[in-house]
């Protein structure tokens, strides 16, 4: 008797649709870490109820810039769970992306909604750094008859240098890039790249890293610093960032070639060529490159 009962067991393990379901999503997000992400997608559509699937499937749409799949996505997952932090940073943001790519007018019929969302994760949250860095880059770029404000852009700013400093930093560097003042904006940056050299904890994303590298490699500061971040960034590129590692490669290059270093910009500029299609900036740096 004992033995039949061992069989039925095994059976019911062997063949329940659960235990399938378990390793076919498991299977789905080793794709995603492996950066397969249409074979990653095919897998979380086979679980429309699931708000990990669900979830995935919206940073997926984001990655592949289909912003109104990820604003559904996004939305089905805030019926949900109306009070997520996460889930309303990732609305208002998919939504603030969107904004970017559409008229202005219709642009500025969405405003309300993206303040309401990011708003509201970073009150639900109050370490979202996130969420407090979009917020700051939008107050300042609104004009006031939207809602736009320095003050408000500020206090973010401000609540930053007590969540992270490398954010607070690079808030404080976009507000007086904004305001056109390129001495703090620069002494800012400076800033943000020393904290995250002194302190890799703060480097919580991995688009940190493409930041740091960018702004160091277009202001010609801190050479090595740049290289690094560039490089951490082109390493680690995953579904959740928002710039092809091409780009890495081609400021890796632009500092390289400034070093004089021909070998090394032009492996790093040939690589930025082979993963990006129609790169007429990393062409063009190239060609300057072989002169030198």
């Amino acid at each position: 008797m004992t033995r039949y009962i061992a069989t039925f067991l095994l059976f019911a393990l062997c063949f329940s649709p659960y235990v399938g379901a378990q390793s076919n999503f498991e299977v789905g997000e080793k794709f995603l870490n492996q950066n397969e992400i249409k074979k990653a997608k095919t897998v979380f559509k086979e679980f429309p109820n699931d708000l990990k699937a669900l979830e995935y499937l919206g940073d997926i749409a984001g990655f592949e810039k289909r912003w109104d799949d990820a604003i559904n996505y996004y939305e089905k997952l805030l019926e949900t769970k109306p009070d997520s932090p996460k889930y309303n940073f990732k609305l208002g943001g998919a939504m603030g992306m969107k904004a970017l790519e559409i008229s202005k007018f219709k642009a500025a019929l969405m405003i309300g909604d993206i303040k309401t969302y990011l708003n509201k994760a970073a009150e639900l949250d109050k370490n979202h750094a996130e969420a407090r860095r979009v917020l700051v880059e939008l107050y300042m770029q609104l004009p006031a008859i939207l809602g736009g404000s320095k003050d408000v852009a500020e206090k973010f700013k401000a609540e930053l240098h007590n969540i992270n400093k490398v954010d607070a930093y690079l808030a404080e560097a976009y507000i007086h890039k904004y305001e056109g003042d390129e001495e703090l904006m620069e002494a800012a940056i400076k800033s943000a790249l020393q904290q995250a050299l002194n302190n890799k904890e703060l480097v919580e994303r991995n688009y940190l890293n493409y930041e740091l590298g960018e702004r160091a490699a277009a202001l010609k500061i801190m050479p090595d610093a740049a290289i690094h971040f560039l490089q951490e960034y082109a390493e680690n590129f995953n579904y959740k960032d928002l710039k092809s590692p091409a780009w890495a490669h081609y400021h890796i290059a632009q500092v390289q070639a400034r070093q004089n270093n021909q070998d090394k910009a032009l492996a790093h500029v040939n690589k930025a060529l082979a993963s990006k299609f129609n790169f007429p900036e990393a062409e063009k740096l190239k060609r300057q490159i072989l002169e030198m």
